[in-house]
């Protein structure tokens, strides 16, 4: 079975290679910008949704479209996404709607899966009026509500929260810094596995729900105040991105699987500003008055314009490496390999593992590349080419840029003719052979049409 990571990365490459402007959701309904856990894609130019519903049995790529929608625009669209309903084996389903689709219409589908992944052994909420109880095992998460709950409306256990504590075995009581329930769910699964919220990895749970809080309010302040400028945008746009990825992370982590994964990679991370860089952004975030209650996220968007910088930075450096390699390979009219590499019999040619297949498009560009640096010829005459494809080989990963991408993939092509191969000292092989050879093992993962 074709695995939905790799159905949802299909949809999202139809839609945006249709030029739609799209946002994307989990099936939980949260904000997500990876598109492997999207499920669903709201397309707000066309009012129109596409869903990838899943059951324990079935899955389904569901289309639904509002009476005001240009079908004769969007079928080119709608036709491949039922083609690759058919190539996926999945029911595919179009249904129209006489009025403009919003993520909102979607809700009670979200609210549906959050109630069916009742989650990974956290038990339905239940209680008093007052007060809503979750367990996982031993482990308690309890809710105090503001209003008393309403039993014949969905989901009210989980509005009007007014405090949210974790209880151990023990019977230990510990109040979570923010109302965020996510949080509060990623900590009742870290104290389950026998952690506790002053532990690293606790206190990483509680600062993460006080980062989002911090930056929501900051970009609603920035919003609110029309300080989304061209000084700005960028910053805004990066918190706005932050909160999605922290919204996304935490929720993750109520699960067994996502929680032992966030652990395992954790680093504790400590947010300092110095007095230059606070009064900078205090500066750039003033209407008249800085509003002194959002001077404690200002080491969290510093912390983000900093990752802005060092991302630009090596963009920047991965940018330069590939015009140096293009105008490199321009100017050699041959490439020659090292005395006995053969590339179709070479073990060490990445092109020639079952895993070369499995891996990111990017790692097989990345791998293509630091094998051919490695083989060409060791002479003066192929430093160059050699040192420039291993450096760009090591950047490759981070290169987010697809019109950077697909000028890679050209550079990779324009060098394949110009190779030239000896197996022996004195035998040389016909160019054709090296060149065929490797167009042939690179057509077979379409570098070209997924960077395109």
């Amino acid at each position: 079975m074709i695995k939905s990571e790799n159905i949802s990365n299909e949809i999202f490459k139809i839609l945006k290679g249709s030029g739609q402007t799209l946002r994307l959701f989990t099936d939980e309904g949260e904000n997500t910008v990876d598109p492997s856990t999207a499920r669903r894609f709201y397309l707000p130019n066309l009012g129109s949704m596409v869903n990838l519903d899943e059951t324990d049995s079935t899955r389904e790529l569901r289309v639904s479209v509002n009476q005001n929608t240009d079908l004769d625009q969007f079928k080119d669209t709608l036709y491949q996404l039922k083609n690759l309903a058919n190539r996926s084996i999945i029911e595919y389903t179009l249904k129209g709607f006489t009025k403009q689709i919003t993520p909102k219409d979607q809700d009670y589908q979200a609210q549906k899966v959050r109630d069916m992944k009742i989650e990974e052994g956290i038990s339905p909420a239940y209680g008093t009026s007052k007060s809503s109880y979750q367990q996982l095992e031993s482990a308690k998460l309890i809710i105090k509500h503001t209003k008393p709950v309403n039993e014949e409306s969905r989901g009210s256990r989980s509005r009007n929260i007014n405090a949210i504590y974790i209880e151990n075995a023990e019977g230990e009581r510990y109040k979570m810094p923010t109302n965020n329930l996510a949080g509060g769910r990623a900590m009742l699964r870290h104290v389950k596995e026998g952690g506790t919220p002053f532990d690293d990895f606790g206190k990483h749970i509680q600062e993460q729900t006080i980062e989002l809080k911090k930056l929501k309010e900051f970009a609603q302040y920035s919003k609110r105040n029309n300080l989304v400028n061209e000084d700005t945008a960028d910053i805004v746009e990066a918190i706005s991105t932050r909160i999605s990825n922290i919204r996304e992370t935490i929720n993750k982590i109520k699960g067994i699987k996502a929680y032992n994964e966030a652990k395992d990679a954790f680093e504790a991370k400590e947010y300092k500003i110095n007095e230059t860089d606070r009064n900078k952004l205090r500066n750039q975030f003033t209407v008249r008055t800085f509003d002194e209650s959002l001077d404690e996220a200002l080491p969290y968007v510093n912390a983000l314009v900093k990752e802005m910088k060092a991302l630009r930075e090596r963009d920047d450096f991965a940018k330069q490496t590939l015009d140096s390699l293009v105008d490199t390979i321009n100017k050699m009219d041959s490439v020659t390999l090292r005395k006995g590499v053969d590339v179709k019999t070479d073990p060490e040619n990445p092109m020639k593992s079952k895993i070369f297949q499995t891996m990111p498009i990017t790692a097989q560009l990345g791998a293509v590349m630091e094998y051919i640096s490695r083989v060409v010829s060791g002479d003066k005459k192929h430093d160059e080419l050699s040192v420039l494809l291993g450096r760009f080989a090591d950047e490759v990963d981070n290169v987010k840029e697809r019109a950077m991408l697909s000028k890679a993939v050209g550079a990779i092509k324009a060098l394949m003719p110009k190779l030239t191969a000896t197996t022996k000292e004195d035998t040389h092989v016909e160019r054709e052979t090296v060149e065929d050879y490797m167009e042939d093992k690179l057509s077979n993962y379409e570098f070209d049409k997924l960077f395109s």
